[in-house]
């Protein structure tokens, strides 16, 4: 029988990646910095040397929980220097009014950067990390957890090859191949969901979004009640809009058959994009309309495989947490490795009891964010919820942070961030009924009475100062 140190030594040999996105090139330096070998597998060729189409999911937005798994290995810097921060919204009403809403108090800001270019800044470091190798255009089509071994089909020839490793990592996103493996074994848990409605992605090139005056250090919202747009700066200049729609109904893809149609609709709802997408209808019908679907599953770990990012845990994009949340898997199977000096098998038990319940309340807090953004950004009881916010999360900020500010801008758990929202908007609620015309003059402090007596009352408990991973 194998020592334990026998089977922790064994362990760290030899690990193989299926899928080289981002969650998968970032987990394959945390691990070489392990003094692991790895071996990273994507179907898809290389986006460093192959020109990717657009219109699929393209853009994304990092936040204070993506940068500090990235800052564990050291690639903070790297990445943050071909982003563009957004310090707010920019909401732009059917009236043509456009109004600012900031994120937080202290110049928070969410980081915009292409999908594309995320990935080809993380398999560079990857790819110079020592006992590190990528092959692209290679695909998962068997696997035996137990072993474990992979069945990897070369995508040009069709060859057929059976490869082993110590361990295997499924980091091959929300329609993940080795997560369809695990589905044929016993008693494994799944689920998906599908939204009602999906999105296609225009862009507005850097001399139009010029042009247009858009301000390039803000997200845009074009709220329409059941449909929305939603515009990203990007670091070129240009901007990438999602257009969001019901896949059918009198308002959705479906209505829309042809050009007439089209510039009918954007003629209607948002007139003052129109002049500015030189290729609206090429982009809208030369692109696919993209699904939003949440993933969940149990187990993740099953013998000597384990799944991570949207394998595991697929959400929609509203919160902007996909990118985010599989890089603080990496972090915290990283700090699991720590506190179990190695044993693979005990960590990866513990990690999975830590951030399986956190996937899931982000599930549930990215549903209900897609609605917030797309039927409730422009109604006057909102923005005032949103100002007595700031409000408190300017006399309190020790104590009180919005449910926006503590998952992009704190590193405190989803759970705890969903548990402490629920509390905190019964606060809120408390204090627009009893406001009156005090909330007229929440900016020049004319409300603060009455909000520290709400506070007072709530006794909410200090922030955490940690959060995933450290």
């Amino acid at each position: 029988m194998r020592t334990r140190r026998e089977r922790i030594l064994e362990t760290m040999s030899d690990i193989m990646i299926v899928g080289g996105g981002l969650v998968g090139s970032l987990l394959s330096i945390f691990l070489a910095r392990r003094g692991c070998t790895v071996r990273i597998y994507d179907r898809k060729p290389d986006p460093r040397t192959f020109a990717q189409s657009s219109g699929r999911s393209i853009n994304l937005t990092l936040c204070e929980r993506g940068f500090a798994a990235l800052e564990r290995v050291g690639a903070h810097d790297a990445v943050r220097a071909v982003t563009i921060p957004a310090y707010g919204r920019q909401i732009h009403a059917e009236d043509g009014q456009v109004a600012f809403q900031p994120y937080g108090n202290e110049g928070e800001a969410l980081y915009s950067i292409t999908r594309n270019e995320l990935n080809r800044a993380l398999l560079d470091i990857a790819e110079k990390e020592h006992g590190v190798r990528i092959h692209f255009g290679v695909k998962c089509v068997g696997l035996d957890p137990q072993a474990p071994s992979v069945v990897l089909e070369d995508q040009e020839t069709g060859a057929r090859r059976t490869e082993g490793a110590a361990w295997v990592f499924g980091s091959d996103g929300a329609f993940s191949a080795v997560r369809l493996q695990l589905q044929r074994t016993d008693r494994f848990d799944f689920s998906q969901s599908y939204l009602d409605q999906g999105y296609k992605e225009l862009t507005v090139p850097p001399a139009e979004s010029a042009a247009w005056r858009l301000d390039l250090n803000a997200l845009h919202i074009w709220p329409r009640g059941r449909y929305m747009l939603i515009g990203f700066p990007n670091f070129d200049g240009s901007t990438t809009l999602a257009l969001h729609l019901p896949f059918e109904g009198e308002v959705s893809f479906a209505a829309v058959r042809d050009e007439k149609d089209l510039f009918a609709f954007f003629n209607r709802s948002f007139p003052d994009t129109v002049g500015y997408i030189p290729n609206l209808a090429g982009d809208f019908f030369g692109r696919p309309v993209s699904s939003m679907v949440t993933v969940r599953c149990n187990p993740w770990v099953r013998g000597r495989v384990a799944l991570i990012g949207d394998a595991a845990h697929a959400v929609v994009p509203s919160f902007g947490q996909g990118a985010n949340c599989g890089f603080e898997d990496c972090a915290v199977l990283d700090a699991c490795l720590d506190r179990h000096g190695g044993d693979w098998e005990v960590a990866l038990a513990a990690y999975e009891r830590e951030r399986k319940p956190n996937a899931d309340a982000i599930a549930d807090l990215s549903l209900l964010h897609f609605g917030e953004i797309r039927d409730r950004v422009g109604d006057p009881r909102f923005l005032l919820s949103k100002a007595v916010e700031r409000r408190l999360e300017h006399l309190h900020p020790d104590r009180y942070r919005s449910l926006y500010s503590l998952v992009s801008f704190t590193t405190i758990t989803y759970v705890e961030a969903l548990r402490r929202a629920r509390t905190q908007e019964a606060l809120v609620e408390r204090i627009l009924e009893d406001g009156g015309a005090a909330l007229e003059h929440l900016d020049d402090g004319g409300a603060d009475a009455l909000l520290q007596e709400h506070v007072r009352r709530a006794s909410l408990p200090p922030l955490a100062r940690t959060g995933p991973g450290t």
